[in-house]
């Protein structure tokens, strides 16, 4: 992993190794079923996000070489606190889109997510970014971060 400290508190680590790799694909897949679609109703569309389709079709942006989708962790000293994970389009402006964006439950409601968030501003603008978007899939409670 990648590390750059890009903020007084909060550290950026980017999975590069299989176990690095794996561990972002677990984090991601509990993030689904915890905060995106935890309902019984939503069940259809989490097998989705927990299935292969949907990890070929991450895994293949994640291996292009531009415009590659990144999957970052966010940390706070030696603890990990939540993830990302960003593409750069540098043939569409420089936009950063944020597919997915989570700290860990455990560390909301106190100000993380906003350093978090700080912070990976700052790391993608290092690499080109011009603004950034976040798909927050109309949740006034995502909409208001």
């Amino acid at each position: 992993m990648e590390e750059r400290n890009l903020n007084n508190h909060i550290t950026i680590c980017e999975a590069r190794t299989q176990a690095g790799v794996r561990r972002f694909w677990a984090e991601l897949g509990a993030y689904h079923a915890r905060d995106i679609l935890p309902r019984d109703e939503d069940r259809e569309n989490l097998v989705y996000f927990l299935g292969e389709e949907y990890r070929s079709q991450i895994e293949a942006l994640r291996e292009r070489e531009r415009d590659r989708l990144h999957f970052l962790f966010f940390r706070r000293g030696e603890e990990e606190i939540g993830f990302a994970m960003p593409v750069i389009y540098d043939r569409e402006d420089g936009k950063c889109f944020l597919l997915e964006f989570c700290v860990y439950p455990q560390f909301r409601g106190n100000g993380t997510g906003r350093a978090c968030a700080a912070a990976l501003l700052a790391w993608a603008r290092e690499r080109g970014m011009a603004y950034a978007e976040l798909n927050y899939g109309g949740d006034p409670r995502r909409l208001r971060f």
